[in-house]
């Protein structure tokens, strides 16, 4: 997993590539990861890594590669008003995405 998938220009490429591969297989999925810009999350000189399918981790930063993520969201089976926790949640990018689906009653910590 990872690396194979996707060595994207933008979040939009990414996210082509990780539906071509069926890793994003649902519409929710596939909004959310559109929604969250992933070089959002990159420190500024890390950035030119943010749209391929490979894990990152600077110091205690760390995100995992886009095609785990979409499996866990995928797997999860995410609706409005379903309760989600994330322990040792990293820099927020799983959690922004799982918040869109989730809804407004979200709490995210």
């Amino acid at each position: 997993m990872g690396g194979a998938v996707s060595a994207g220009e933008d979040n939009d490429e990414l996210i082509d590539n990780l539906k071509e591969a069926q890793y994003i297989r649902t519409e929710l999925v596939e909004q959310a990861f559109r929604a969250i810009d992933r070089a959002d999350y990159y420190l500024e000189e890390f950035k030119d890594n943010a749209y391929k399918d490979l894990a990152w981790k600077h110091g205690n930063i760390h995100l995992s590669a886009p095609c785990i993520y979409s499996e866990v969201m995928e797997a999860l089976d995410l609706q409005p008003g379903l309760s989600f926790l994330n322990l040792g949640s990293g820099t927020g990018y799983l959690s922004s995405m799982v918040g869109l689906i989730l809804g407004k009653y979200l709490f995210n910590h």
